[in-house]
């Protein structure tokens, strides 16, 4: 089994203590050099509206011209139900033989390995209780850890997320998806998102249960070690609202403390058929702490449209081909020590709302193992607003 492009974890983490998310460093800085402020668009400062109200005029904001930015007409935001801060922390006791069976059963169909299933917390790779079996032996296998990363894999070939990404497809973007080649035969890609979105919608919780919705996201066709397959990234929903699927890191420096945003979504891969060829949860599951809701005050489109703008450089237009409401999940690792010595590690999971403007960037979106993205995330509740570029894990 094999975790591609995971993070290192110390093994120290079922130790960790969980607090609030730790500001981004004076030291990040912005990769973009002609990001720059434009002085030439002005910001109402006072403008809050309603989660009710956020996408107020809509249409006419999404047609409408803008002097440092395109908006592609294949833009759809979805209204949220309501709008919060999440205080997130792993799941106690996720990692269990029965919740492997349940793994087993949704996605191979049977459960006629679960008496091959066991602990593996005492070889190096494990993050403590790792229930699995045929642990990098044979297909299929499974694997659950202590701290939710899970995956399955169904058939003889090693498929796993988006590797040699040969083309990109956006279903919400309600572009029609039509058909592919896949090894030398026609596949119907319209039929393999409406299998794949039924079959998350019917399963994703099927051992977490903090999701109210799932929705394909983006569909890459692949090609590893010679096999075209389909790899599908699954969002995971919140009151109406997608968790982020993208990964990315501010810039730092000098500091054993890091911040990163993974992504919290389901990564399903299929050869074309209706089965699922292998599931692979991100890094990590979660579970919600504490809520705070924030509902009544909130940044509405037609202000995160001018924070944006505001925040672009005059020199020329900028290509927008997404605009998003989502989670991001900030997650901060803090080092300490003890009087003694000893290393202590604090890790804590905060989601925020954002406004995510996410930028045509068609020169790299082929060449690494993720679609490479450049984008701007305006808070929804501050209305700071922030530059960054997803982590490309071939690079």
């Amino acid at each position: 089994m094999h975790k591609k492009y995971a993070k290192t974890i110390s093994c120290l983490l079922a130790a960790l203590l969980l607090t609030g998310c730790q500001a981004t460093p004076s030291s990040v800085k912005n990769k973009a050099k002609d990001y720059t402020n434009s002085k030439d668009v002005t910001v109402d400062k006072e403008e809050f509206v309603s989660v009710d109200h956020l996408l107020d005029n809509m249409d006419s904001l999404l047609k409408a011209s803008y002097q440092n930015m395109i908006l592609a007409d294949t833009i759809h935001i979805e209204q949220p139900q309501s709008v919060s801060v999440l205080q997130l922390e792993n799941p106690k006791n996720l990692a269990t033989p029965e919740n492997v069976k349940k793994l087993s059963k949704v996605v191979l169909g049977t459960n006629k390995y679960d008496h091959l299933i066991k602990n593996y917390k005492n070889e190096k790779w494990a993050v403590g209780d790792t229930y699995g079996f045929n642990h990098n032996t044979k297909h299929p296998e499974a694997e659950l850890d202590q701290i939710g990363f899970y995956v399955v894999q169904a058939g003889a070939s090693d498929l796993l997320c988006a590797y040699g990404i040969q083309k990109i497809y956006h279903p919400d973007w309600g572009i029609p998806l039509g058909n592919c080649t896949l090894n030398g035969k026609k596949c119907s890609l319209t039929k393999q998102y409406q299998y794949v979105e039924n079959w998350a919608k019917k399963n994703g919780n099927v051992i977490e249960n903090m999701y109210d919705d799932f929705h394909v996201k983006t569909i890459y066709k692949c090609k590893s070690d010679g096999i075209e397959y389909l790899s599908f990234d699954v969002c995971k929903y919140y009151k109406g609202i997608p968790f982020d699927d993208i990964w990315f890191s501010p810039e730092q420096r000098n500091s054993i403390d890091t911040i990163s945003y993974p992504p919290n979504v389901l990564e399903i891969c299929t050869l074309g058929k209706p089965k699922i060829e292998s599931l692979r949860n991100n890094n990590y599951s979660y579970t919600i702490k504490k809520k705070e809701p924030h509902n009544d005050k909130l940044i509405g489109l037609k202000r995160a449209l001018a924070l944006a703008e505001s925040h672009m450089s005059g020199t020329h237009k900028y290509n927008i081909v997404d605009i998003d409401i989502k989670y991001t999940i900030c997650q901060a690792t803090k080092t300490t020590y003890t009087d003694d010595g000893k290393e202590k590690i604090t890790i804590s999971y905060e989601a925020r709302p954002v406004w995510s403007f996410i930028m045509d960037n068609k020169e790299h979106q082929t060449k690494n193992v993720q679609w490479s993205r450049k984008f701007i995330n305006i808070d929804m509740i501050t209305g700071k607003v922030e530059y960054h570029e997803s982590d490309n894990w071939d690079d």
